[in-house]
């Protein structure tokens, strides 16, 4: 920000209000401070804030950037003014379940604290997306995302290439993160809800990641990957019941466990499923990952890998031979593993084209 974009004042903590569209708190809605201070404790480590400002004062190494339009409402610094709040304010404090440090140090109830006053969250966009994207402080998936998409919905000059560059992006992971968010809210319009999940954390990358791949694309009716951005509500309404339908297998919904346990190699697989007409057809009829996979798995792939890596192995192994401590019962695994070694190439030898023809 330069100094056109704001002036710096001191401003009464009590008037200070948090922001209920903090993007550090994007899957969520807040109807008051309260609730938005609850959150902060149970998911920001705003206990630890408090311990800190209540053993050593308040430290006013960087302002709060607060919105000047009347509404003082807190842009950068929510976590902070979390803290204060619990510190001065006994009400708020027990609806929170913390304690403050004895002796509290007498620093650590401040008046006043130094603020910057902006016109606008766009005057205030590119300072706090650098600090939160790219900077010491970073935001998870779904925050990036979300103030990115707040960030493209609010001011439609400014394109998704401009944003990446400004929050220095070079992957283009700004324009599928933000891609993926779009898809979550037509997701939840539809139906699918985050707090029935079956996992504590929500993996938003699980969503990302799926959606710029062609299969699940093609799957859910969208336009091929790219580094275009999706129109609100994309996926077309006939689609809307396999959207819901993909949303469990990502993240699971009520009594439906999630498919995905990790993206690899769970997601990779799903995305292949999807590219295959038999086997999506399976994983909807059966809900079934392993079952859908087995029509498109390469098995013969699997076992060249698998004996390729035995070998490997068995080479390794003989060149070790001299640590060998002449025990019987290691002896006994060399010849069981001997005749397993035996067996698989005769089976091997059966398939052969010139063993068919001899017998």
């Amino acid at each position: 920000m330069s100094s056109l974009d704001y002036q710096e004042a001191e401003l009464p903590v009590a008037k200070l209000k948090l922001d209920l569209r903090n993007p550090r708190m994007p899957e969520q809605e807040f109807d008051s401070d309260e609730d938005a201070i609850e959150h902060l404790v149970d998911n920001a480590d705003v206990g630890e804030l408090v311990e800190s400002i209540g053993n050593s004062g308040w430290l006013d190494f960087e302002p709060l950037i607060v919105l000047d339009d009347g509404s003082n409402t807190v842009l950068e610094g929510n976590r902070r003014l979390a803290a204060l709040r619990i510190i001065t304010d006994p009400q708020i404090r027990e609806l929170s379940g913390l304690t403050l440090p004895e002796p509290l140090h007498p620093g650590a109830k401040p008046a006043t604290v130094r603020v910057r006053l902006v016109r606008s969250r766009a005057a205030a966009r590119e300072y706090i997306g650098f600090k939160h994207i790219n900077g010491a402080f970073k935001w998870d998936a779904l925050a990036k995302a979300h103030y990115a998409w707040d960030w493209l919905n609010d001011d439609e000059s400014v394109s998704v290439e401009t944003v990446s560059k400004r929050l220095g992006d070079k992957h283009r992971t700004v324009s599928r993160m933000v891609n993926g968010y779009i898809v979550l809210l037509q997701a939840e319009k539809a139906g699918f809800d985050r707090e029935r999940r079956e996992k504590s954390s929500f993996y938003f990358s699980h969503l990302y990641t799926a959606l710029s791949t062609v299969s699940v694309r093609q799957y859910l009716g969208l336009p091929e990957p790219g580094v275009a951005l999706l129109e609100k509500n994309p996926v077309p309404e006939p689609e809307l019941p396999k959207l819901r339908e993909f949303m469990s297998w990502l993240y699971g919904q009520g009594y439906l466990p999630a498919l995905i346990r990790s993206q690899n190699p769970d997601l990779t697989t799903l995305v292949a499923v999807l590219g295959n007409a038999a086997s999506t057809s399976v994983l909807e009829r059966t809900r079934s990952l392993d079952d859908a996979y087995a029509l498109i798995e390469d098995r013969s792939g699997r076992f060249t890998e698998a004996l390729y890596e035995l070998s490997r192995d068995a080479k390794s192994l003989l060149g070790q031979t001299s640590d060998y401590d002449g025990s019987r019962e290691t002896f006994d695994v060399a010849v069981s593993l001997e005749k397993t070694v035996r067996n698989i190439r005769l089976a091997m030898f059966a398939e052969l084209p010139e063993s068919r023809t001899d017998s």
